[in-house]
């Protein structure tokens, strides 16, 4: 994986008290829904690539059903 891949990740540290953290939903109530997609398709894109190595596309799901 190269380093180039990777969009710039800006550092921020806050400190908060136990009990008082922020929700996820204050977190990201602040991104547009396109924004917030586009994190998620990445994210996506990561775990995908991380777990299988390559994009596995649609995989087939076969079943068998027995008749008694």
């Amino acid at each position: 994986m190269s380093a180039q891949r990777f969009d710039r990740i800006e550092r921020v540290a806050r400190k908060v008290r136990v009990g008082e953290e922020p929700s996820l939903v204050d977190e990201y109530a602040i991104y547009t829904i396109d924004e917030r997609l586009e994190m998620f398709l990445r994210l996506r894109q990561r775990v995908i690539e991380d777990r299988y190595g390559t994009d596995p596309g649609f995989e087939r799901v076969h079943s068998i059903a027995r008749r008694p």
